[in-house]
């Protein structure tokens, strides 16, 4: 199991990708991440245009390696 959190710890959270298993693709604007539940929050905005922390799910995988 893999969790990080990239707001408490935003230098280590650099070094890792987060991508979804069916996409392939990176996640863009991760903030946190939790590959065995596969629960992870992204950046976003709500009605009133202030950021937000959006949580979502989904088959994911953090990969550790450098950007």
């Amino acid at each position: 199991m893999t969790t990080i959190d990239f707001r408490t710890d935003p230098v280590a959270a650099q070094r890792y990708r987060v991508v979804s298993l069916i996409t392939h693709a990176d996640i863009q604007d991760i903030v946190w991440a939790d590959d065995e539940t596969g629960c992870y929050g992204v950046q976003g905005r709500d009605a009133k245009g202030k950021q937000i922390v959006v949580e979502k799910s989904g088959p994911i995988r953090i990969v550790s390696a450098r950007r």
